[in-house]
């Protein structure tokens, strides 16, 4: 049973209102950021928020009528500790995936929602599969329902972004730009879309310090197949967030750019070949590649083998 002071009834049931005006009659609510990291900043704990369950790994599904929390074998101890059995239902998320339950347990016509920014492409095709075998819709919001209902959630976080020195890098980051730009051009594609901050902070040689005890800079970056072959590529970085002589590392061949500008630069690519990892990156990704016309290439991160 819960401990502490919170009032977890109300704020399930401040989500339930928040649901029901945006026309929703199920919200689905992962463990994840917008880069799909397992360990998340303050600003993206929102099931410790809406639950009190600080495990890394887990995911809730708040129906009307009822709700359930799934984590794995690691925190079963945990969430039954943490979580209030009386309003969620406490599941492995192996033995009842979370798109079985919504099968089971959404009725025929509802609509069930989800933020495509904290979903992958892969992970969306599953939930899509559970909604329709209810007779039910998996909808993507305009607005995060619990986002709106947290009064007090932080802000994102605003750790500099450093250099990452030859000397621990091996390699520098104008090699391995060069060396995807060819691979690029190989395989006919104009431009790779990169959202994990582990394989940004590769390509790049960047650390941050985003996420305790990580030294990840989230960030997301675009990578161009170049005629020059020399890797040019576009950072959305807050410029608050430049530590010192990060320009001068990562050169002219590198572009710092708001967050806010990311989906432009997306809408720019409407008439290229577009790479980009079904499995690691925001569904939103692909929405937006797929209304600017561009047309989407699904293939794993190319930072990931070599980075290995």
């Amino acid at each position: 049973m819960q401990s502490g002071g919170e009032n977890w009834a109300g704020r399930l049931a401040s989500l339930r209102a928040e649901m029901a005006a945006q026309g929703l009659d199920g919200f689905v609510v992962p463990m994840a950021d917008q880069y799909q990291n397992e360990y998340v900043p303050p600003q993206a704990q929102r099931i410790t928020w809406l639950t009190g369950f600080t495990g890394s790994a887990g995911m809730v599904v708040v129906l009307a009528d009822r709700a359930a929390a799934f984590t794995d074998g690691r925190y079963t101890l945990q969430i039954a500790e943490q979580v209030d059995g009386e309003l969620y239902d406490c599941l492995h998320i192996a033995e009842t995936p979370p798109p079985d339950w919504i099968a089971k347990n959404l009725k025929s016509g509802d609509k069930l929602g989800f933020d495509s920014w904290l979903f992958t492409q892969d992970g969306v095709g599953r939930f899509r599969k559970g909604a329709a075998a209810a007779g039910a819709e998996l909808v993507a919001v305009s607005e995060n329902p619990l986002d709106k209902v947290w009064q007090d959630q932080p802000d994102a976080p605003m750790a500099l972004v450093v250099p990452h020195d030859i000397a621990f890098a091996g390699v520098t980051s104008a090699e391995k730009r060069a060396q995807l730009s060819r691979d690029l051009t190989e395989a006919g594609r104009d431009a790779v879309v990169i959202t994990a901050p582990d394989s940004i902070a590769w390509l790049l040689n960047i650390r941050g310090g985003d996420v305790s005890h990580s030294p990840l800079p989230l960030s997301l970056a675009i990578l161009h197949n170049d005629t020059k072959g020399d890797g040019r590529v576009d950072l959305f970085l807050d410029d608050a967030k430049r530590g010192r002589g990060l320009g001068d590392h990562l050169g002219n061949e590198v572009s710092i750019q708001p967050p806010d500008k990311f989906a432009s630069a997306l809408d720019a690519l409407s008439d290229k070949v577009v790479q980009v990892d079904p499995g690691g990156t925001a569904a939103w990704v692909f929405e937006r590649l797929g209304a600017a016309g561009a047309t989407i290439n699904p293939a794993p991160d190319p930072c990931q083998l070599p980075k290995a």
